[in-house]
């Protein structure tokens, strides 16, 4: 009898033990939750309204009062040195500006009732009323009360329970029935509870963004990562064909340095060959030649200087003669003499210098050495070109149009390149060619290049030209930039409210020039965003 009593009590401990196991982790509930979303989606918008001109979002402050985040309706942007008068029930004051830019406090915070706040904004010559409706102090759900976890007391009292029952029983049993039920018993393993949990491969998760559905950021990350918008409307946009191009230079700013005649590239260290990127100025010398001649025109040529010579020694002897006797000599005779000595001296300095001195070549005009082709001690000759200088600051683009309508109605164009993402080219036609070129069989058209960013391009540059033939009227027009692709469809980006995005998809009939013209998915008066989509499409 004790044996037995003794059985049960160590039985009814186990039991005791064990059955805490069967309650999983403190009562957690394991049944499968809802997946959590953390994308912009899952964030709570704060109360917000946008007027004709501005948008204002109300951020309740940690330490009492609020921030009051003003931006512009149109294009998002912050909106500093604004002029705010807020009303709130009874409660009436003046939002007081930040050291952020677009950023105010209020002396006043939400109530728990539901009040209307009214802002009275005024910046410079525009001005506008913004109401806020429904503003309440925020309060954080509590836990709901029927999901409570089960307490550690209740194990206890179930524990206790089964082991009561299972001491009667024991106690009622033969020896040998007992240690069976026993053995039974303490063999069965802990139960751990996961009631309702799914232990099924977890879904994958779906991207942070898609189409149609509400993408919520906060005004403050917005002005972080400056999100900026552009209100839809329609425009005349110039119809335009795309043509290649390069560009060329000016002909007024463009030179090429050639020898007069066939001569020797001397290094001189008074001048020194130029190198390509050095900016010269007219009239600097570029190389220093020495004329290569053969023997006998050698000999002839110094045979010449040396009678110039001498026939220059006696003439000046006769000057001096004359000139010591005075008015014994007739004054037309001195003149004479006088005449044909500086007569000799130039024909002496005409044989020295082009034929057996040194021939300096100069820049013909202001700019930029783009070549250089000689080096000290070569041979060069008339045909050759030695350097190239060019004037940045005037250059043309030449397109090749092969057709022959199209070429008649260019009024404008516009340039772009790959090698410049995201820069343009005004362009303004000066002429076109009334014959085809034989080799690509297209009419060439020049264009003057009109921008301050001129000097970024270079001679040769592969350009794209967009031939503006004419106005057309869009009426959903949207920047290509503000086009993106998610989940492999296009779509634009519209802000719905203050806080709020939405990826939208779209149809696009047309692209003219730098704007895209869309049929379905937005409308006249939507806000697309055109800075900031990465952010957006990730998420973030």
């Amino acid at each position: 009898m004790p044996r037995r009593l003794f059985s049960a009590a160590v039985l009814a401990a186990g039991l005791a033990i064990a059955s805490m196991g069967s309650f999983a982790h403190d009562g957690i509930d394991h049944s499968l939750p809802n997946a959590p979303s953390h994308g912009p989606a899952a964030q709570k918008a704060n109360f917000g309204a946008e007027g004709e001109a501005f948008q204002a979002v109300l951020v309740p402050s940690a330490e009492g009062g609020s921030l009051l985040y003003l931006a512009e309706a149109d294009s998002n942007a912050p909106v500093a040195n604004a002029a705010i008068e807020a009303e709130a029930g009874p409660w009436r004051g003046v939002a007081a500006p930040t050291n952020g830019e677009g950023v105010y406090t209020l002396a006043w915070a939400p109530m728990v009732e539901a009040v209307d706040l009214s802002l009275v904004i005024s910046v410079g010559e525009r001005s506008d009323l913004v109401l806020i409706q429904g503003v309440r102090q925020q309060q954080t759900p509590g836990a709901d009360p029927t999901d409570a976890s089960v307490a550690h007391w209740t194990h206890w009292m179930g524990g206790g329970a089964i082991g009561a029952v299972v001491v009667a029983v024991v106690l009622g049993l033969r020896r040998k029935a007992s240690v069976a039920a026993l053995i039974l018993l303490i063999s069965i393993p802990p139960a751990l509870a996961h009631g309702g949990e799914d232990h099924g491969a977890p879904s994958d998760p779906k991207p942070q963004a898609q189409p149609g559905e509400p993408i919520v950021m906060s005004k403050p990350t917005q002005f972080l990562l400056g999100i900026r918008t552009e209100r839809i409307e329609p425009r005349e946009a110039a119809d335009t064909v795309r043509v290649m191009g390069r560009v060329i230079p000016d002909p007024s700013g463009y030179a090429r340095v050639q020898p007069s005649q066939p001569a020797r590239i001397v290094a001189d260290p008074a001048f020194p060959i130029p190198v390509p990127g050095q900016i010269v100025k007219r009239g600097q010398v570029l190389a220093v030649l020495e004329p290569t001649l053969t023997n006998l025109e050698r000999g002839d040529k110094r045979s010449s200087l040396t009678r110039i010579d001498s026939e220059l020694n006696i003439t000046q002897r006769e000057l001096a003669r004359q000139e010591a006797l005075g008015p014994l000599v007739p004054v037309k005779q001195v003149e004479t003499t006088r005449i044909r000595l500086d007569q000799l001296r130039r024909e002496r300095a005409q044989i020295a210098g082009t034929s057996l001195g040194r021939e300096y070549l100069t820049a013909p005009l202001d700019g930029i050495v783009t070549d250089v082709h000689v080096v000290p001690g070569e041979v060069v000759g008339p045909a050759q070109s030695l350097a190239e200088v060019v004037d940045v600051t005037r250059l043309r683009v030449e397109a090749v149009i092969h057709d022959l309508h199209l070429a008649r109605r260019v009024a404008g164009a516009m340039a772009t390149t790959k090698l410049l993402p995201g820069q343009t080219f005004a362009l303004t036609l000066l002429g076109r060619s009334p014959k085809l070129d034989p080799q690509d069989q297209g009419i060439h058209a020049i264009f003057q290049v009109n921008s301050d960013r001129i000097g970024e391009l270079g001679i040769g540059m592969p350009v794209d030209v967009y031939l503006a033939t004419g106005a057309i009227r869009m009426r959903t027009a949207v920047p290509r930039d503000a086009i993106a692709e998610l989940g492999g469809r296009q779509v634009v980006f519209v802000r719905t409210a203050p806080e709020s995005f939405e990826a939208r998809p779209i149809k696009i009939d047309r692209m003219v020039g730098p704007l895209a013209e869309i049929t379905e998915g937005v409308n006249p008066g939507d806000r697309v965003v055109t800075q900031g989509i990465a952010q957006l499409k990730a998420g973030r």
